[in-house]
């Protein structure tokens, strides 16, 4: 029975003993398909979009009934996207309007940090400057201590 199939579809797309004649077309299945698959590209958020999402899934607490999680799917983020995002706000990482570095911290949170250690530089450079100035008085006045006990030594010895 299963002979017979083989031979009803050999039939059909006119082959026979498993060569295809030259003047039979080859079946649909057996080309290859021309269509150039797109390759996807790894989405890149904005802080914006980020604070958005925050601020709206912070409105949809209340309402619950799955509320947030309809919201997600439907924006296609996870959850633990969004908790990452809420803490980064709460450092003030999370700024509208600017791309995040590649550290995580955006231009302005990086300006504040590097002018807060310039100041402390200046400071401890003071500070060592003072404590060079302590070093060398300490110095001259144990060459003079010295200068003083020799001198009063002669005078006891005279």
């Amino acid at each position: 029975m299963h002979k017979k199939e083989t031979l009803q579809e050999n039939a059909l797309t006119g082959t026979e003993g498993g060569r295809r004649p030259t003047g039979v077309p080859v079946s649909a299945s057996a080309k290859s398909d021309p269509e150039v698959v797109a390759r996807t590209t790894r989405r890149r958020l904005t802080n914006s979009y980020k604070l958005k999402v925050v601020n709206h899934v912070d409105s949809l607490r209340h309402e619950g009934n799955g509320a947030i999680g309809a919201y997600l799917r439907k924006e296609g983020i996870y959850y633990s996207m969004v908790h990452n995002w809420s803490k980064q706000r709460d450092q003030g990482l999370l700024r509208g309007g600017s791309k995040a570095n590649t550290n995580g911290k955006p231009r302005d949170a990086l300006m504040a940090e590097n002018k807060q250690l310039r100041r402390k530089l200046e400071q401890t450079e003071k500070r060592l400057h003072k404590t060079e100035l302590l070093v060398e008085l300490q110095k001259k006045l144990s060459a003079f201590m010295e200068m003083d006990a020799a001198s009063t030594a002669k005078k006891n010895v005279a």
